[in-house]
């Protein structure tokens, strides 16, 4: 039959298929500076270790733009936009979760004066990581502009004894993928 071709060496047989437990979160280290000197920090690479679940996209393109071509329709491209970044972490005791997310809050608000800071004051950048088996990053999504949209919510219950959970949900202005291959 014309066109139809069958490939002598098989594509599949040369790619190794990525799992789904392979990744990392890189999460900011969030401090609050007073002149020069670091007056308090927490570091992102011990929180990102509690992380047990990320949800996140690369850009979408929810509002495509129609017009009318004759009697056609022609589709045209709109907006794009990165939706917000789900991250499950595992809470510990004593609760690294809660006081990492309570100092980035610092850095949007003023706990004492109740203003907002300026976005560069509390916008970071959130890196996730595809893995191989080896541990070596195969390539990474990195999301710039980040911030705690929703805070902590816990739902705790006595007819369990499962390690307690929270989400984070962080907003996301810009999203820019890498490939190491």
């Amino acid at each position: 039959m014309p066109g139809l071709h069958i490939p002598n060496d098989n594509l599949l047989s040369r790619v190794r298929f990525q799992r789904s437990y392979l990744w990392d979160v890189l999460l900011p280290d969030i401090s609050e500076t007073m002149g020069p000197i670091n007056t308090r920090g927490l570091i992102g690479f011990g929180l990102a270790q509690l992380v047990r679940n990320v949800q996140f996209g690369d850009y979408s393109m929810d509002d495509i733009v129609t017009m009318r071509v004759g009697p056609y329709q022609a589709h045209y491209a709109g907006l794009l936009t990165v939706k917000d970044i789900i991250i499950t972490f595992n809470k510990t005791a004593p609760d690294a979760v809660s006081s990492y997310i309570n100092e980035w809050k610092k850095l949007i608000v003023d706990p004492v004066s109740g203003e907002f800071f300026t976005k560069a004051h509390y916008q970071k950048t959130i890196y996730v990581r595809f893995l191989y088996s080896e541990g070596l990053a195969i390539g990474r999504y990195k999301f710039i502009g980040c911030f705690p949209r929703i805070f902590p919510r816990y739902s705790l219950d006595y007819d369990n004894d499962l390690v307690t959970t929270t989400q984070i949900t962080f907003a996301v202005d810009k999203v820019e993928y890498e490939w190491f291959g």
